[in-house]
């Protein structure tokens, strides 16, 4: 698959699925500056995924980095149909990214993914719990847990950093955070506020809110 900036495919390394991102040359631009850009680019994808990861963030681990290169696990799912109960999640999820002064550049749904590679784990996990509440507790227990919501079988991954970088300036987190408000439509209104509910975790959560207001205004005047 070829995208604007980089095309995507896959390979196996160490026995693990990955998907390998290169970026690809542009012509219009001098050679010299072409590899520079692409190669800085590359790097700064590569370090935002793990900086991602060290606040807590799902998204892909990074195996290995090339110049224009980098393989990283690959995260089967689908793209999330942002109900209430996604929206909420995928706000939590943008408030640990700005927690760590993470700017996504491009946060749409079309950039997460719903994922259930985990299930397997989970249900022996569960498994597990529910022999040892038998021990102790007896079957009413048994029943208790066994009724958790499917959805705790899922995890919400957030790709594509290619835009992304670091940032505390409070205009780059609300644009962030339009970002997303547009894509998911302003006839969708429980879906804004389940998903501006999941992002009020974020400490500066009003004075983002007050600069997205700004940021709206500027784009309805220009278009």
């Amino acid at each position: 698959m070829r995208g604007a900036e980089a095309k995507v495919s896959r390979k196996k390394i160490i026995g693990i699925n990955a998907v390998v991102k290169t970026r690809v040359p542009k012509k219009y631009r001098v050679a010299e500056l072409d590899r520079k850009l692409r190669a800085e680019r590359t790097r700064s994808e590569a370090k935002l995924l793990h900086k991602a990861k060290l606040a807590g963030v799902d998204c892909p681990a990074v195996l290995e980095v090339g110049e224009f290169e980098i393989i990283m696990s690959l995260i089967r799912g689908k793209r999330p149909k942002m109900n209430e109960s996604e929206a909420k999640e995928a706000g939590m999820i943008l408030a640990k990214l700005h927690s760590a002064d993470i700017i996504h550049g491009d946060y749409t749904p079309a950039n997460l993914i719903v994922s259930t590679d985990n299930k397997l784990e989970k249900t022996k996990n569960q498994q597990s719990n529910l022999e040892t509440d038998k021990t102790k507790n007896g079957k009413n227990e048994i029943k208790m847990d066994a009724s958790s919501d499917t959805r705790d079988n899922e995890k919400m991954f957030v790709i594509d950093f290619g835009l992304g970088f670091i940032s505390n300036d409070v205009e780059d987190k609300a644009v962030d955070v339009f970002t997303m408000l547009r894509a998911i439509g302003k006839n969708k209104k429980k879906v804004w506020e389940s998903f501006l509910k999941g992002y009020s975790n974020y400490s500066r959560y009003e004075e983002v809110m007050r600069r997205v207001e700004v940021v709206e205004k500027r784009v309805r005047y220009a278009t």
